[in-house]
């Protein structure tokens, strides 16, 4: 089963659960915390809310240690850091706001500028334990 397509799109698709080959309903929220009563979308949303109850924070800012749940609220903060994009060139110390302008970006230095065992993970300025 696709995880990013989720549970109920998987009964569609195989017609498990004597779902038919029924799409699930616009809006439909199939997948329902264990914990409390909210409920989600698309799975990767239900597993993101997980954490709210484990306390689990696996997104780090490489710049001050703050830790958050959920990649967009890391991008967010790392914001703060005078607006910065989640991405600087270890070359030059530029900011880029997507990966793909990263890699565009560092198209434009020599390859002499980087360390011989560089990969595109030393820009990121987060790490992440998922």
């Amino acid at each position: 089963m696709n995880p990013q397509r989720g549970e109920a799109y998987h009964r569609y698709r195989t017609g498990g659960e004597g779902g038919g080959l029924s799409p699930p309903q616009p809006g439909a929220k199939p997948f329902q915390c264990l914990r409390c009563p909210k409920r989600f979308s698309l799975k990767h949303q239900l597993d993101t809310h997980h954490r709210v109850h484990t306390g689990e924070k696996p997104f780090e800012c490489r710049l001050c240690g703050q830790r958050s749940r959920d990649y967009s609220a890391m991008i967010k903060h790392l914001r703060t850091h005078g607006g910065a994009g989640p991405y600087q060139c270890t070359a030059c110390s530029d900011y880029c706001s997507s990966l793909a302008a990263m890699q565009k970006h560092v198209e434009r230095h020599a390859p002499q500028d980087f360390p011989p065992d560089w990969t595109i993970r030393r820009t990121y300025l987060y790490t992440s334990h998922v």
